[in-house]
């Protein structure tokens, strides 16, 4: 299994995976938030209050940093090339609604970053990916909360060819960092408050816990400690008709930070690193194949606010 930074059954920002293909599907609801803490007195309500026209472009790069992880020619059919990306996104403009906003995401560029080593075909398929990325949009409402309570996410002609780790990557991204889901509570410094999720990550089932630390607060501008943690139990999951992957363990664990203003659909800034430890065997009616994976890997945002 590879490395997922961060996951939500999404495709990339903007479109489904593991849904029908050739239609239009909003992305899972999004979980409620549990407060652990209400923190420090005073306290006080988080809330978004994005005005109309707001327009932000942000970068989102995520990249490799340590990998150990045996390559096979079963696994690469199975897995594929697993790139590094760097997308530029665009996000407005901001329409107000009831209890909310609306705004299009897209992602305007995407270049994508190789391991050593990859064949032409690979190169190929990569880079039939990265093209599929470009020009991606969907539409997302999104509560005061933060959290997406409507979403228009089309299926476009060619995201299958879209890796399966970066289309799950870059939708959690969107949910659990590019967007920070604040509690219904009044909160104060030293706040904590969670988000969990089931994902499906290559069809095994994963629980997921967000966990978010209220650090400072300046007038509409808050940051938070972020830390998230993956975990699969046990399991057998089918790859395709013919392969199955017998999950023995799977952990991920990233921490950062980010910075967000209430004004913004887009968090100002954002970095994590993360780090995972699969265990699994690939099975097909021919033969059984063990495989074990380390990786350690980054993720950084950046946005700027253009109108």
């Amino acid at each position: 299994m590879k490395n997922i930074i961060l996951s939500a059954c999404l495709l990339g920002v903007l479109a489904t995976a593991g849904c029908k293909k050739n239609k239009t599907a909003p992305p899972p609801p999004e979980l409620s938030v549990t407060l652990v803490d209400p923190g420090q007195t005073p306290l006080a309500p988080l809330r978004y209050a994005i005005p109309p026209d707001t327009v932000v472009r942000a970068l989102l790069d995520i990249r490799d940093v340590e990998a150990s992880a045996e390559r096979t020619e079963q696994s690469d059919d199975a897995f594929g090339v697993l790139p590094g990306f760097t997308l530029f996104l665009h996000a407005g403009p901001t329409v107000v609604i009831p209890k909310g906003s609306r705004y299009i995401l897209r992602i305007s560029k995407a270049e994508s970053v190789l391991p050593d080593g990859v064949t032409g075909r690979q190169t190929q398929e990569v880079e039939q990916g990265v093209e599929a990325l470009r020009g991606m949009r969907g539409r997302f409402d999104i509560n005061t909360q933060g959290i997406v309570v409507d979403a228009d996410v089309p299926w476009a002609q060619g995201q299958e060819r879209i890796h399966p780790r970066v289309a799950i990557t870059i939708g959690n991204v969107r949910s659990a960092i590019a967007t920070i889901p604040l509690p219904l509570e009044p909160v104060g410094i030293g706040a904590v408050w969670e988000v969990r999720r089931p994902l499906r990550i290559w069809s095994a089932r994963v629980t997921q816990v967000t966990r978010y630390e209220l650090t400072d607060r300046v007038g509409d501008r808050f940051r938070v400690t972020v830390t998230v943690k993956q975990r699969a139990t046990p399991q057998v999951a089918d790859l395709n008709p013919q392969l199955e992957m017998h999950v023995r363990s799977y952990e991920m664990r990233a921490r950062g930070h980010a910075l967000a203003d209430l004004g913004l659909p887009v968090a100002l800034e954002a970095a994590l690193e993360s780090s995972s430890a699969a265990d699994i065997a690939l099975v097909s009616p021919e033969k059984t194949e063990p495989l074990m994976s380390a990786r350690r890997a980054v993720l950084r945002l950046v946005s700027k606010k253009e109108r």
